[in-house]
């Protein structure tokens, strides 16, 4: 079966690059990329009308954040995941249980003012879900929210676990750390159903080759 494959970070700013990684993708393995999508940015007709082409064709949208930025730094847990993972893209652990309810409602209801599907798939940003259960969130109107481990049903509050492989190394420390990362998950992937996550700068970052030879690999899945 085909990985889910999705790009994260879709907002005005990265259209041209995002759109250059669906043309890779339609190339070397294609299919659905579901486009994680960070309303509270300044989207213009145009950039929203490119968005209803990217559906239109089949790509699922999904809710990925408000701003994609953390208001501020909360507590020893949200430094550490900022200062190793996150930098300051974690906008979830900045907040309260109610505060993550309002911006996840908030964040579905944008989709459907501005006449876009209304997706069913919600992303924290950094995966970084913040202080918050199931049943808290069943009333944003979401059905699945993905953490870095995988899906979280919120009509059940079962889990599902999932293999996740990324190539977002923009630092010499990275590359060696997500290498490992891809391999470990490569092996749980005979286990567990697996997810390809992109960034918009992935194809041109130092991990480019490791991205085209995953997307090749994949479309064989498909056989």
């Amino acid at each position: 079966m085909r990985p889910d494959i999705s790009i994260h970070d879709v907002m005005p700013e990265t259209l041209d690059r995002v759109a250059e990684q669906l043309d890779l993708i339609e190339r070397h393995c294609p299919g659905p990329v579901t486009l994680l999508v960070v309303p509270g940015k300044e989207w213009t007709d145009s950039d929203l009308d490119r968005l209803r082409a990217w559906a239109a064709d089949g790509h699922p949208l999904a809710g990925h954040g408000w701003t994609h930025r953390a208001r501020h730094i909360r507590g020893l847990k949200h430094r550490l995941h900022s200062l190793f993972i996150s930098r300051d893209c974690a906008e979830h652990l900045a907040l309260s249980p109610s505060e993550i309810v309002d911006l996840m409602t908030r964040n579905r209801q944008w989709f459907t003012d501005h006449h876009l599907p209304a997706p069913e798939l919600y992303v924290p940003p950094a995966w970084a879900l913040g202080p918050v259960s199931a049943t808290e969130l069943r009333p944003t109107g979401f059905e699945r929210v993905e953490t870095i481990s995988g899906h979280l049903d919120l009509a059940t509050g079962r889990f599902q676990r999932s293999a996740l492989i990324g190539f977002e190394a923009a630092s010499a420390w990275q590359m060696p750390a997500l290498k490992i990362s891809n391999a470990l998950n490569r092996l749980l992937a005979v286990r567990w159903p697996l997810r390809i996550a992109l960034h918009p700068n992935d194809h041109r970052l130092p991990l480019a080759a490791d991205l085209h030879r995953w997307l090749i690999r994949s479309a064989s899945f498909n056989d």
